[in-house]
C-alpha cells in the first residue's frame, strides 16, 4: 500500500523549530508499519515557490506515484479547496484535524474537500452528521513509540516535569506545586527555560517521575484571578471552551513516565484512570496527587508500567493509521 503524506516537515515551517509533529509521528509512525511512504512538505515547497507551483508539484508527485491514499495535515490557506476537492479524482484523501474542537469553521471550510477526515473529539462524528458532514472518523492523536520509548540507561532523577506553552493558568498550578514543596521543571514556548528540542523533551520525561499534563482552558478560580493581571486579561480575551485529547496524553506513558493530567471527555476510554492514567480536576488534586504518588514508590511504578503497556498495545500511530485504512475498506 502507498501512502503520500502532505504535512509539513519542519515546526511550523521554521526549520529553527525543529522538526514537526507530523514528521516525527505520522511520518515514522507509518514507515514502521508501511513499506512505501512518501512525504511532501507543502510548507516548506510554498515558502520556495509559492502556492500555485506547489500545488503542480503535488500533482505531479500523485500522478507520477499513484498512491492509494494521500493524508493531509493543514496549517492554513496553503491549498485551495478546489484544488483539493479535484484530487480525489486521483488518489482517496484523508485529512488529519488536530484541533477540530475549537478550529471550528477551518474545519466546516475544509472537511468536505475530503473523502474523509478526522476528529479528535470522542462525540465529534455525531456532532459533524448533525451538521451534514457524514465523512467524520474518529481518530485520537497517539504517538510514535520507537521515538517516545524508556531509556533504562537514564536515572529518574526529576521529580515532576512540564512542557507545553507558558499560560497564566498553568503558570499557577505550577506555582502551586512548588509551594507545596514538589520540585517542578517546566518547559516550552515563554517559560523562562524556554523551549526544548524534540530529544531533550524525551529525555526530559524519561527522567521524570511524573510528568503532568495541564490544561490552558480559561479558569473563573477567583485565587487564579488575583494571582496575576495577566490572568484576568486572558479569561476574558480566550474564546477556548474546553479541552481536548492531545499528542502529550500518549508520548509522557509512552516514555515510562507516570502522567497526571486534566481530565477531558473521551480520556477514560483510551486509559483506565487511577491504573493506567491519573486524573485531576482541580488545583488542589493536583497538588494532593502529585504528592501522594511522590511518597508512594510502588503504585507509581505500577501506573508508569500500566500506561506505558496500554501505548504500546493500542496507541502506536503506524497502528492507528492500519486501522483507519482497514475500517475504511481502503487496505
Amino acid at each position: 500500500m502507498k501512502v503520500l503524506l502532505v504535512c509539513m516537515k519542519y515546526d511550523y515551517g521554521d526549520p529553527n523549530r525543529g522538526l514537526s509533529y507530523d514528521w516525527n509521528h505520522f511520518h515514522l509512525g507509518l514507515k514502521s508499519h508501511f513499506e512505501e511512504v512518501r512525504f511532501f512538505d507543502y510548507l516548506g515547497l510554498t515558502q520556495e515557490l509559492g502556492q500555485e507551483s506547489m500545488q503542480q508539484a503535488l500533482i505531479d508527485e500523485i500522478t507520477d506515484w499513484r498512491p492509494d491514499v494521500t493524508v493531509f495535515s493543514l496549517y492554513t490557506d496553503q491549498f485551495s479547496t478546489g484544488f483539493v476537492k479535484g484530487l480525489q479524482r486521483l488518489t482517496k484523501t484523508l485529512c488529519f484535524f488536530h484541533d477540530d474542537g475549537w478550529r471550528r469553521e477551518f474545519v466546516a471550510e475544509w472537511a468536505p474537500c475530503f473523502d474523509v477526515f478526522t476528529t479528535t473529539d470522542i462525540t465529534g462524528v455525531r456532532r459533524y452528521a448533525r451538521n451534514g458532514l457524514s465523512n467524520a472518523v474518529f481518530v485520537p492523536f497517539g504517538v510514535n513509540e520507537q521515538l517516545f520509548c524508556p531509556a533504562s540507561h537514564l536515572a529518574k532523577d526529576i521529580d515532576v516535569s512540564f512542557v507545553g506553552s507558558w499560560h497564566p493558568y498553568r503558570e499557577w498550578l505550577v506555582s502551586r506545586l512548588r509551594k507545596s514543596g514538589v520540585k517542578v521543571e517546566a518547559f516550552g514556548y515563554r517559560w523562562p527555560d524556554g523551549m526544548l528540542s524534540e530529544a531533550k523533551m524525551i529525555e526530559l520525561f524519561q527522567r521524570s517521575k511524573i510528568s503532568v499534563n495541564m490544561t490552558n482552558c480559561p479558569s473563573w478560580d477567583i485565587r487564579y484571578l488575583l494571582f496575576s493581571p495577566r490572568a484576568l486579561l486572558n479569561r476574558f480575551r480566550s474564546t477556548k471552551v474546553h479541552e481536548q485529547i492531545k499528542g502529550r496524553h500518549f508520548e509522557i506513558p509512552a516514555c515510562g513516565t507516570m502522567q497526571l493530567s486534566y481530565y477531558v471527555d473521551g480520556l477514560e476510554k483510551l486509559f483506565e484512570p487511577g491504573n493506567e492514567i491519573v486524573i485531576y480536576q482541580t488545583p488542589e488534586e493536583l497538588v494532593d496527587k502529585t504528592i501522594r504518588y511522590l511518597n508512594d514508590p510502588e503504585e507509581l511504578e505500577r501506573v508508569t508500567k500500566n500506561g506505558l503497556d496500554r501505548v504500546r498495545r493500542d496507541h502506536g500511530y503506524g497502528q492507528r493509521f492500519l486501522q483507519v485504512f482497514q475500517s475504511l475498506g481502503w487496505c
